[in-house]
């Protein structure tokens, strides 16, 4: 049996909070779901340069980690 989606509008900022107190595995399975699984296309020239990008700086530690912004 099919799930109906409902549309629900909230405040950024409230939804900004609430996706602070999720857990670290909790919050890596959202954005998975929402972002990475709904969208199959072939990643365009600037998504692979954007991907290099965030690596490399990955490896040069100019990330910021997710416990920093909490």
């Amino acid at each position: 049996m099919a799930m109906l989606a409902k549309t629900l509008t909230i405040p950024e900022d409230a939804m900004v909070n609430m996706l602070k107190t999720l857990p670290d595995d909790i919050l890596v399975e959202v954005f998975w779901k929402a972002l990475v699984e709904s969208d199959v296309s072939p990643l365009t020239n600037e998504e692979r340069e954007e991907i290099d990008k965030g690596k490399t700086e990955l490896k040069k530690g100019e990330t910021i980690k997710w416990d920093t912004l909490k």
